[in-house]
């Protein structure tokens, strides 16, 4: 679909980024395209796509391939979540830090393990109130509304009833958490010259930030510090403007 969106060929493609620790070579064979100059694994979590985006653009200013292609997705099946497919690997995790040292301590779904200590510690810190917290969810359910596409479309929820829902991970509510979900992202990535020779108005990369993170909430030193701090700042530099000019916002967990 992104290859047949900006008007290219599937031989155009020349460089390739997986989502994930899934190899760029299978997952070229597997849509038929033949990455001859870049190919890449960006495995940084959820952060993988915009790394991806970073990684590309600096291959294509530099020469190296002319049309990078980014693919990331996963399937999930509900009632069999050990047989889920996320990021290019399935089936149940195998041994790591999490599940020594998180799970024997009460393991929540996805990051909520991380996202209960943060708020907790939030709250200890700043007097955060737990209304201000599901607040975020409120908001976020109303914005939903105008998309027409939206899982959530006509399912409008009140302050009352995420403070009434159950708790999932102190003091995460289950209406906090976001809903299970499968699907897929592709982008192409090219030189400005490139993209305007293609049929869709492209669309400019005008500042990147990346921060690396900690492996886990445990080994970081501060709990309310996270790599946005410093990715932010990296991307307003690069692009020469600021929070005040930005008009749209996409925040992601």
């Amino acid at each position: 679909m992104a290859i047949k969106d900006a008007g290219l060929r599937r031989d155009d493609i020349d460089g390739l980024i997986g989502f994930g620790p899934i190899p760029s070579a299978p997952l070229a064979e597997y849509i038929g395209i033949r990455p001859v100059h870049y190919g890449l694994g960006s495995n940084f979590a959820g952060s993988s796509s915009g790394n991806a985006l970073a990684v590309a653009s600096a291959m294509v200013s530099y020469g190296v391939a002319n049309y990078i292609m980014f693919v990331g997705g996963g399937a999930r099946d509900p009632g069999n979540p050990d047989a889920s497919i996320y990021m290019g690997g399935g089936g149940p995790a195998a041994p790591s830090v999490g599940s020594e040292w998180m799970n024997p301590y009460g393991p929540a779904v996805a990051a909520n393990n991380n996202y209960g200590m943060l708020y907790t510690r939030h709250m200890y810190e700043f007097g955060t109130k737990h209304e201000q917290i599901a607040q975020q969810a409120v908001r976020q359910r109303f914005n939903t509304q105008a998309n027409p596409n939206s899982a959530f479309l006509g399912q409008t929820i009140t302050l009352e009833d995420v403070m009434n829902s159950r708790y999932i991970n102190y003091p995460l509510h289950i209406l906090e958490s976001v809903m299970p979900v499968a699907g897929a992202i592709s982008f192409i990535v090219t030189t400005p010259e490139r993209a305007k020779a293609l049929q869709k108005p492209p669309v400019y990369v005008l500042g990147l930030g990346i921060s690396q993170g900690y492996s886990n909430s445990f080994w970081k030193p501060n709990q309310v510090v996270v790599p946005s701090r410093y990715s932010a700042p990296a991307a307003y530099n690069m692009s020469g403007y600021g929070p005040k000019d930005v008009q749209f916002a996409n925040f992601y967990d």
